[in-house]
């Protein structure tokens, strides 16, 4: 695999849209939870503008992968996974690893890097 066809394929909102699942898939969550995670998981070196996340949930609720639970305080709303979300979040994570892997064995090959 040459390193143009690992860029392409190891894209950020691959990653993005996987992650949000899961999330969904621990628990329910609000838009502005999802932004608290990133951030969190980052280390704060990355937080999803709501531009970014709210299109994203409204995106995957008509696709049917997440659906409102309730509204919280103040309106907002809250989402969990559908069975078709988490069918969805299981082909995505095996893509994401064997992604992973592809680019792991780059690295080795490439770089000289060892495990």
């Amino acid at each position: 695999m040459t390193f143009g066809q690992l860029q392409k394929r190891f894209y950020f909102f691959h990653i993005l849209d996987t992650f949000v699942l899961w999330l969904f898939n621990q628990k329910e969550l609000c838009g502005y939870e999802i932004i608290k995670e990133f951030e969190s998981r980052s280390k704060g070196y990355w937080r999803p503008s709501p531009a970014l996340i709210y299109p994203k949930l409204l995106l995957m609720a008509s696709e049917g992968l997440i659906e409102e639970t309730n509204k919280g305080s103040r309106g907002k709303k809250y989402y969990k996974i559908t069975p078709k979300g988490q069918k969805k979040l299981n082909e995505k994570m095996e893509n994401l690893k064997r992604e992973l892997l592809q680019y792991e064995d780059f690295m080795r090959e490439v770089f000289e890097v060892n495990r």
